[in-house]
């Protein structure tokens, strides 16, 4: 060292600036090289660690799976509890589908500690059976009996085989027995445990903040490191509340947090800060449902068939859904179980629209609206539209007005608050057009939305769809467990359904789910309800580290 020191002050000046380039020149092509091969050598993998703030508009309410009703409780249920499917070893099903026999999966605990046994699963089926509970998935579980066999084992009983009882049991998240056996029914809403679960999920609660009003702006999960399954990447998971949309874009454009789930379209404009755009499919769609029995004209096919064809579905979701949507040819959205693309649908075509009315002999008048004479009486094809006053659908209300009128149809548009609809307009059947979206579900079961049983309140069928061959055929697919035959009986229903024309199928919006740069490992795909975004999150993460090859 004392020789190359030496050497170095013999130089000359030019003589050292060259020898200090040389060497600096050394080190960084060292070092070059080395981060190359440790590139080679290695590979980046999910590591565990940092803090995630979801943001979301509402507030939570009751976190608690046999109650939770708004979308947020389903979201933070599905963090903080387990399914029956993920805590299971074993499921047997009879062949004729009626006995399913579950055992649980040994060492199960609460986050209190409990051990978690058949009998809270138990305790959640009955509990959900309970009316006093009011739950919402009460009407799913009816005809069902759960016996206890052992500790780890039970058995469930079904009147009928129900060929997507899977599904079923796809939303039944376990609630803790020895939480909430001493409390009646009526009294859970007012339980503590609603908004400081205890559960059995990848995640727990730890805390949450509210204003003085009791609006919670802050509620946090953690990591739970004796979760049975793969344990959650990220660290700190955070829900950061608003009261409205405007205040959420802000802070997502701040920083302040992390994820915005259920952007509309129209919204992602006012995003200013870079993001990943993650879209999934939902089963549901938006339709315009006809009553027959409010209208004259409606009752003709002609007219019903000439409104789809006269219906420009590309054009409706570029303009009002800015392209992010996939067209509807029928009661099953595209993603959605037994979907069939090969489903022929009515080309739009204004031109094949008013020649079907010309045939059927709906003539235009002066006005520019059809006429035709009924027996001795001159009806004009004149139609009112129900429309929540949603702003996505008042657009889409507005531009099949314009379309429909450019054929002789006279549009009267009917906006009404959605409270109104609902409690309302469609409970009392009160509309003779409806715009409005119905949500399928996991397995694209029909029965509710097309069964001649549920036309009126409190069923769902909003087209008051009475077919004597379509109702068979829905019932024998709910009770076939021959999925391949299923899946031909379903596409017969679709075709049945279609050629009566009984709706105006218009388009699926896709859910779009907004997050920063850096989180990795959330996959597009379907998703059966919103809340299954985070059916996944254990598997979310911000950190990588490097590990050889």
């Amino acid at each position: 060292m004392y020789t190359l020191k030496k050497i170095f002050l013999a130089l000359t000046v030019k003589e050292k600036v060259v020898f200090v380039g040389a060497a600096i020149l050394f080190i960084i092509s060292g070092l070059t090289l080395f981060g190359l091969g440790l590139a080679k050598s290695t590979e980046a993998v999910p590591a565990a660690g940092g803090r995630y703030a979801e943001g979301v508009v509402g507030q939570p309410i009751y976190i608690n799976p046999v109650i939770a009703s708004n979308e947020i409780d389903r979201g933070l249920v599905k963090l903080v509890f387990s399914n029956i499917q993920d805590i299971a070893d074993k499921i047997d099903v009879s062949p004729d589908g009626r006995i399913w026999k579950i055992r649980l999966k040994t060492d199960l605990h609460w986050q209190d500690g409990e051990k978690l046994t058949s009998d809270d699963v138990i305790f959640t089926i009955q509990k959900i059976q309970d009316q006093e509970t009011n739950s919402p998935f009460f009407g799913e579980w009816q005809g069902v009996a759960a016996q206890r066999l052992s500790e780890l084992e039970l058995q469930l009983s079904l009147v009928n085989p129900y060929a997507f009882f899977s599904d079923t049991l796809k939303n039944l998240y376990i609630l803790p027995k020895h939480l909430f056996a001493d409390v009646p029914p009526a009294n859970w809403r007012l339980s503590d445990y609603n908004l400081k679960p205890i559960g059995s999920g990848p995640y727990k609660f730890l805390s949450y903040d509210k204003r003085t009003d009791g609006f919670i702006y802050m509620y946090r999960l953690a990591a739970w490191d004796k979760y049975f399954g793969d344990k959650s990447l990220i660290q700190n998971f955070d829900f950061q509340l608003f009261s409205n949309a405007d205040d959420l874009i802000n802070n997502f454009n701040s920083g302040a947090i992390d994820g915005i789930a259920g952007i509309e379209p129209a919204e992602i404009a006012q995003i200013k800060r870079p993001y990943e755009n993650i879209s999934f499919r939902l089963p549901n769609y938006y339709a315009v449902f006809l009553n027959q029995s409010k209208s004259v004209p409606l009752k003709d096919v002609a007219v019903r068939q000439a409104l789809t064809l006269a219906t420009d579905k590309e054009n409706i979701i570029n303009s009002v859904l800015g392209g992010r949507g996939s067209i509807d040819a029928g009661p099953i959205p595209e993603g959605a179980p037994y979907y069939n693309p090969g489903i022929e649908t009515a080309t739009n075509s204004l031109e094949l629209a008013s020649a079907t009315l010309d045939a059927a002999g709906w003539k235009i008048d002066a006005s520019g609206t059809r006429e035709k004479t009924i027996g001795k009486t001159k009806v004009p094809l004149e139609l009112n539209l129900s429309v929540p006053q949603i702003d996505f659908l008042t657009q889409t209300a507005d531009i099949l007005r314009q379309e429909w009128q450019r054929v002789g149809f006279k549009i009267n548009i009917v906006s009404q608050p959605i409270n109104d609809i609902t409690d309302n307009t469609i409970k009392n059947r009160d509309y003779e057009m409806l715009l409005f979206g119905n949500v399928l579900g996991r397995s694209s079961d029909l029965f509710s939305f097309w069964h001649s049983s549920e036309r009126f309140y409190p069923g769902l069928n909003l087209a008051i769809y009475n077919n004597k061959t379509a109702d068979p055929l829905i019932e024998s697919i709910r009770q076939n467990l021959d999925n391949t035959n299923r899946t031909d009986q379903f596409n017969k229903l679709l075709s049945i359904i279609m050629n009566d024309y009984p709706a105006v199928f218009l388009y699926s919006p896709d859910y779009l789910y907004l997050a920063s740069k850096n989180l990795h490992g959330v996959e597009s795909g379907f998703l059966s309800d919103p809340s299954d975004i985070f059916t996944t999150a254990n598997k979310w993460y911000l950190k990588t580290a490097r590990v050889l090859k």
